[in-house]
């Protein structure tokens, strides 16, 4: 019987190491299937695992908090209209996103009565294929939860309506889900674009540049931004132009039509980026004559853009669509002048915090890269480079009309110059193209090719450095402890600029500044001496025993304090938030004691870093309650993040407050916003 048993024990670890060993056999076999396959096909070997790479690298903070409020309608149409059916936005009507008070900026009441999208709706309709296979990756999660006696406790309360704040943090999670997918896609036709034109390590370093040196990584790829999809498309029908030249027959008329179909897309995903589908149209027409009637017959995509806009906005807003209701509160939002073209001009380019030089120094090559494109232009006269000029020529005009734009500083919420980003993938083409002047150069040892190889290598790794710290941090620079305007000069200021607080606040995440929170919070004590007005022309005004303001205005204010504890206060200049900044938030409570504290403009921000028994001073914009009447208005000390407030302890400073109605004729005691 023993002999039996040994020999039944050979038999089976035979078979099993025979199993392994086939198991073995059979991966070597695919992994030897993979690689003759890369071998016969290196181009689509590299470009997926270039999107591959992209995905890791984009999604490696494992953020999905990075969110613009811009792109709230975008990324809630697909589901809004898988769950209810609808495409207007009327089940969100005095919902969460409500708080307040006052419809969310997001939203427009349209002429039909609905609640509609104030932004085009191209990002929502292009991404909508992933919004489908999320909702319904959702649903089947939901389904077996629900079979399984919600042993995975994924939706206790089942599954979410849309509307429902419920539902916020899985919009936020599709939202970085289709930026990531839809930046890495972006860089691959970048990458196929390049390819086409210039040899691998030229399309394999500008596409380096393009997807980790610039605002690729910490604008587009972290939140579905109206650029995201923009750059998307604008990559797409550069890939098919520039292949139409390398095809016949069938594939020739096809990526036309497809060039077409993203052409016609493009000004629903971003307004401005119509300027580039009407360069482009012209291009095609001109260049292809007869064949352009297949470029036409994809343009109609077009009409996704123009029917949404006719049906909730009318003939007279065709084009715009919801932007009509910014139109209308700000019809003069350009000036024609040579004053607001050089703040405007050189605030794109070379401002510290907003200047997409500073950010992407890199991108200083594709000005060299422009003139090489001009001399191949000039001596081969071919459809590449009218096309890559005509698209050269639109990014120049892009620049031009924002740098007459009153708010060339919009979007300072973002990690570098977001206005630009829609000139990325143009501007990095543009550098492939000095790189192909520079390298025969470098193979001929020519004097100073060296040199300048060094400078852009330096540049490309310091852009990729301060991309990543914008990746991985975020902060609320733009309004920490004022908004950023050009009148408090906080645009231009070198001390405390955007990337010198992210930067602090990535070194405070390795080395944190609190580490026994217990021990802090003990000595964490202050007092408040004062609260002054701070005016337009930057003078401070005592604020007064019973000062007066209009309903729903916003004034900044100054509040001195003492630190009375035995714990270092740290400032909005280190960079720690949520880390234990300290910060005073504000509270308003009407006569009956509710609470009507705004939903924006209700802290203000400690400056530096206090030791105990220094004094120093809180300043912010705040915001005052909507409905007149009397408040008192309620200064708590709290470190952000690791403190709360106490409502058994006492507010470091009180003030009786008068809202006055907008339409009053007593004066306030502060002028009007």
């Amino acid at each position: 019987m023993v002999w039996i048993s040994l020999c039944c024990d050979l038999v089976i670890e035979e078979e099993q190491v025979s199993l392994v060993e086939r198991l073995v056999t059979k991966w070597m076999t695919v992994g030897d299937r993979l690689r003759q396959a890369a071998a016969q096909r290196p181009v689509a070997a590299t470009s997926l695992a270039i999107f591959w790479a992209c995905v890791f690298v984009y999604a490696m903070n494992g953020r999905v908090d990075l969110n613009s409020s811009d792109n709230v309608t975008n990324t809630l149409l697909g589901f809004n209209w898988l769950q209810n059916h609808s495409l207007n936005f009327d089940a969100f009507r005095d919902g969460y996103l409500y708080r307040g008070g006052g419809i969310p900026f997001y939203f427009v009441e349209s002429p039909t009565g609905h609640l509609s999208s104030r932004f085009p709706i191209g990002s929502a309709l292009v991404t909508f294929p992933l919004a489908v296979l999320y909702y319904f990756a959702l649903k089947l999660a939901a389904f077996l939860d629900g079979i399984t006696g919600g042993i995975f406790n994924l939706f206790p309360a089942g599954f979410p309506d849309v509307a429902s704040e419920d539902f916020a943090t899985y919009r936020q999670g599709f939202s970085k889900l289709a930026a990531t997918i839809s930046t890495a896609l972006t860089v691959v036709f970048f990458y196929l674009s390049t390819r086409l034109k210039f040899s691998p390590s030229i399309a394999a370093v500008s596409t380096f540049a393009f997807a980790f040196a610039t605002g690729s990584w910490p604008i587009c790829s972290q939140d579905l931004r109206q650029h995201t999809i923009s750059n998307l498309l604008l990559s797409g029908i550069l890939l098919c132009l520039l292949k139409v030249e390398r095809s016949e027959g069938k594939n020739r008329r096809l990526l036309l039509f497809l060039a077409g179909i993203f052409c016609g897309i493009l000004p629903s995903a971003r307004i401005t980026s119509a300027l580039f589908s009407a360069v482009i149209f012209l291009y095609v027409v001109i260049a292809y004559r007869k064949e352009v009637v297949f470029f036409l017959l994809g343009l109609p995509s077009v009409l996704f853009h123009l029917g949404w806009n006719l049906y909730y906005f009318g003939w007279s807003n065709l084009i715009i669509g919801g932007y009509i209701a910014y139109v209308e509160k700000h019809p003069s939002s350009y000036s024609w002048t040579f004053e607001q073209f050089r703040k405007g001009s050189l605030g794109l380019l070379l401002s510290p915090s907003n200047g997409i030089l500073i950010f992407s120094p890199v991108l200083l090559f594709a000005i060299p890269g422009a003139y090489r494109l001009l001399r191949v232009w000039k001596r081969e006269n071919r459809r590449d480079e009218w096309l890559l000029l005509c698209l050269m020529v639109s990014v120049f005009l892009l620049y031009l009309q924002y740098s007459f734009y009153l708010i060339w500083l919009g979007g300072n919420d973002s990690f570098g110059p977001r206005f630009l980003a829609d000139t990325l993938p143009i501007s990095c083409f543009l550098i492939a193209y000095f790189l192909a002047d520079l390298a025969p150069k470098l193979r001929r040892n020519w004097q100073g090719a060296r040199f300048v190889l060094a400078l852009f290598l330096i540049s490309l790794i310091l852009s990729t450095l301060i991309q990543t710290i914008g990746a991985f941090t975020q902060t609320n620079w733009k309004a920490s402890p004022m908004p950023a305007t050009e009148r408090n000069g906080r645009l231009w200021a070198l001390q405390d600029s955007k990337i010198e607080r992210h930067t602090r606040n990535l070194l405070a995440k390795f080395n944190k500044p609190i580490r026994d929170r217990k021990t802090y919070l003990a000595g964490f004590q202050g007092t408040a001496e004062s609260l002054h007005w701070i005016e337009l022309n930057g003078d401070e005004v005592p604020v007064g025993d019973r000062p007066r303001v209009r309903s729903g205005q916003r004034r900044l204010l100054k509040l001195a304090l003492r630190n009375t504890g035995t714990s270092p206060w740290f400032g909005y200049q280190t960079g720690i938030e949520k880390m234990g900044e300290a910060k005073i938030r504000l509270r308003f409570y009407d006569a009956k004691g509710e609470d009507k504290t705004p939903r924006i403009g209700n802290q203000l921000f400690v400056s530096g870093r206090t030791q105990p028994g220094e004094a120093t001073i809180a300043i912010g914009q705040a915001a005052f309650p909507a409905e007149p009447g009397v408040y008192q208005l309620e200064c708590w000390l709290v470190a952000d993040g690791i403190s709360s407030l106490n409502p058994e302890s006492t507010p470091t400073y009180v003030q009786t407050i008068t809202v006055l109605p907008r339409s009053s004729p007593a004066q306030p005691d502060s002028p009007n916003p």
